[in-house]
């Protein structure tokens, strides 16, 4: 039983050490498999490090200029508003100006349709003055006129007279030079 139990005890000692050898080799190809691994592993820990200090000085960057961006919109947003401002300053001083100038317009203007109104009611006051002076003038001219006419009729009716006085005189003298020629001699 020795011998059966020596047999037993060296194939068991044959299966450990084969066992062994295979657990070896498993230990082995899984050690070379961790050591592939953990070298991957330890290539992308440091790939992944590098891309996250790069991400890092990015965000950086990044929140940097968005500070400088956000700092200078919010400068150019407080200039536009201050150009806002003073433009609706100026616009409403413009219009304030434009209002009063208006005013102005209109007062003129009204100033202007009771001129305009004046001056109307002077010509209609004109054109009546001159219907009345004329027809003053047409009844003086008629007048005139009458008496011109009149002042004719009795001029020719003393010319027709002064003829008359001055064919009878002529006539008469011509009677007393032939009845008296000696008076006349001289003549």
């Amino acid at each position: 039983m020795t011998l059966g139990r020596a047999a037993q005890v060296l194939e068991r000692a044959r299966k450990a050490e084969a066992e062994a050898v295979a657990l070896k080799a498993q230990l082995k190809a899984e050690t070379t498999s961790s050591k592939k691994s953990l070298r991957e592993m330890e290539a992308a820990l440091a790939e992944s490090t590098a891309l996250s200090s790069k991400s890092e000085r990015e965000y950086i960057t990044l929140r940097d200029s968005l500070k400088g961006m956000k700092s200078a919109w919010r400068a150019d947003v407080d200039s536009i508003r201050e150009d806002m401002r003073k433009r609706e300053e100026r616009w409403r001083g413009e219009a304030e100006t434009t209002g009063k100038k208006y005013a102005k317009l209109v007062e003129e203007s009204k100033a202007r349709k009771s001129d305009l109104q004046s001056v109307e009611q002077l010509r209609e006051e004109d054109a009546r003055i001159r219907g009345e002076v004329e027809e003053e003038f047409h009844q003086e001219i008629r007048a005139l006129k009458e008496r011109v006419q009149s002042s004719s009729a009795a001029s020719e009716k003393a010319e027709k007279t002064a003829e008359y006085a001055s064919t009878s005189a002529c006539s008469l003298l011509l009677c007393i030079m032939l009845t008296m020629p000696s008076l006349y001699a001289g003549i």
